[in-house]
C-alpha cells in the first residue's frame, strides 16, 4: 500500500517528492489538476528566514524552505523553474538607493532587501518540474475528490474518493492532507479531533504582461498602494497581483475568475509604478485564494487522535515560500520520522479545545469564554501558565 496525499498544490506535491526520495510508494489525489489553483497562479517571492521579513517559528520554517528552494533549483535547473536571487524596492525615497530606469522616477527607492536574503521562483514552472519528477519516480496521480476516511480505531485505513460520481475506497499506510484553502472540509472526517474550521483567506487578482525588459534587473516592487499591488518581474514576463477581497470559496478551483474591476485596479497601480506596462500586451489574468487558518499560522502536524494522518495547510501569502519545508515535514511525519525542523508551533492540537480543561478550570467566566473563542490564546496560556495568574489578577482588580 501507499501513502495517500490529498491535494496537488505545492505542499502535496513536495510531500510526494520527498516521500519518493525515501523509497516510499505514493498515490496523490487531486480533484482538478496539479497546480490548478494558487500553486500555479502565485507570485513566487521568496524570503530567507534571516532576511528580516519573518520572526519566531515562521522564520525557522522560512529559513529551511528558502534553502530547499535552492536545492530544487539545483536539481531541476534554475532557469527551468525561474529561480534566481532578487532585490526588492518599496514606495518611498532614499537617496542612497538606485532604482531601475523603468520604475516611476524617484517614487520607489525604499530598500526592502537584496540578493543576500531574497529570491523568486515561477510557481507554475516549479510545479511542472515537480510533477514530471514524481510521475517518473512512480507516483500515481488520481483525479477525484476526497470525501472522507475509513478508520480502524485511531488508524486511517482508507481514503474515500469520488470519481465521476462513483465512490471508492483507496487503502493507505498513511495519509497526508495538503488541501490548501479547502482543508477545512476534512474537519468532518475526524469528528473526535478538532481541526481548523476556517482554512481560506483572501482572494487575490493577478495580471501578467508580455514584457521581458523589466525582468532584466531582477527587482521586485511593492507599490504600497490602496490595492496592495506587488510586482514580480520574471525573465519571461511581468507578474503583478493585488486587490485582496473576501468572497466565498467555490468548491471547484476552475471556477475562480478575476473580476474585471479588480483586474483594472491591479493594472492601474502597476502602470503607475511601471509606466511601460501601459503599452504591453496582457498575457493572462487570474485569481486565487490564500490558504489560511483561524490564527493565521500554518497548520502542520499529526492529526490529533490518529496514528497515521498528517495535515499541512495554511501557508497564507508565504505558501510558495514555505511549501517545500511543509511538504518535507509532512513526508517525514507520514513516514514515522521526526521532521528536519521543529514544527510543534504549527501543531493542529492548538485547535482541539478538549485539552483546555486541564488549565482553564477555575478561570473567571469572561476569561473562560475568551479562551474558548480563541485557540491561539488557549495555546499561549497552556505553554505559559504564569500568564493565567496574571490575567486572573487583572480581572479581579
Amino acid at each position: 500500500m501507499a501513502t495517500v496525499i490529498v491535494g496537488g498544490g505545492i505542499v502535496g506535491v513536495t510531500a510526494a517528492h520527498y516521500l519518493l526520495k525515501k523509497g516510499r510508494k505514493v498515490t496523490l489525489i487531486e480533484k482538478c489538476a496539479i497546480a490548478c489553483h494558487s500553486s500555479g497562479k502565485a507570485g513566487g517571492f521568496l524570503t530567507d528566514g534571516d532576511s528580516g521579513w519573518h520572526s519566531g517559528s515562521i522564520a525557522h520554517l522560512a529559513k529551511r524552505s528558502f534553502a530547499l528552494h535552492e536545492d530544487l533549483a539545483k536539481e531541476f535547473g534554475a532557469d527551468t523553474i525561474g529561480h534566481r536571487r532578487v532585490k526588492c524596492l518599496g514606495q518611498g525615497r532614499d537617496a542612497s538607493t538606485a532604482q531601475p530606469a523603468w520604475l516611476a522616477s524617484g517614487q520607489y527607492q525604499k530598500d526592502m532587501g537584496n540578493e543576500t536574503g531574497l529570491a523568486q521562483v515561477t510557481p507554475y514552472k516549479l510545479m511542472d518540474a515537480l510533477k514530471d519528477s514524481i510521475v517518473k519516480r512512480g507516483c500515481e496521480i488520481i483525479i477525484g475528490k476526497a470525501t472522507g476516511v475509513e478508520m480502524e480505531g485511531s488508524t486511517v485505513k482508507a481514503l474515500k474518493v469520488n470519481q465521476d460520481g462513483k465512490e471508492s475506497s483507496l487503502p493507505c499506510t498513511s495519509l497526508i492532507l495538503g488541501m490548501g484553502a479547502w482543508a477545512s472540509e476534512a474537519a468532518e472526517w475526524f469528528p473526535g479531533s478538532t481541526l481548523p474550521r476556517r482554512t481560506v483567506s483572501n482572494r487575490y487578482t493577478s495580471v501578467i504582461w508580455d514584457d521581458v525588459e523589466v525582468g532584466k534587473d531582477a527587482t521586485m516592487v511593492f507599490t504600497m498602494g490602496e490595492d496592495h499591488t506587488e510586482i514580480y518581474p520574471r525573465a519571461n514576463e511581468c507578474y503583478a497581483n493585488g486587490c485582496p477581497t473576501d468572497p466565498p470559496l467555490p468548491d471547484n478551483p476552475m471556477e475562480i475568475e478575476p473580476p474585471q474591476d479588480e483586474i483594472d485596479r491591479v493594472k492601474a497601480e502597476s502602470i503607475a509604478a511601471v509606466p511601460r506596462l501601459k503599452d504591453a500586451a496582457i498575457l493572462r489574468s487570474t485569481a486565487c485564494f490564500l490558504a489560511g487558518s483561524e490564527d493565521h499560522r500554518p497548520v502542520l502536524g499529526r492529526i490529533p487522535k490518529t496514528e497515521n494522518a498528517v495535515i499541512a495547510c495554511g501557508g497564507g501569502c508565504w505558501g510558495i515560500l514555505n511549501g517545500p519545508a511543509m511538504g518535507e515535514a509532512a513526508a517525514a511525519l507520514a513516514a514515522g520520522e521526526e521532521p528536519p525542523l521543529d514544527v510543534s508551533a504549527f501543531d493542529p492540537l492548538r485547535f482541539d479545545r478538549s485539552h483546555m480543561s486541564t488549565f482553564i478550570k477555575g478561570l473567571p467566566p469572561k476569561l473562560t469564554a475568551l479562551v474558548a473563542q480563541h485557540p491561539e490564546l488557549a495555546e499561549a496560556l497552556r505553554q505559559d501558565p504564569e500568564k493565567i495568574a496574571a490575567l486572573v489578577a487583572m480581572m479581579e482588580d
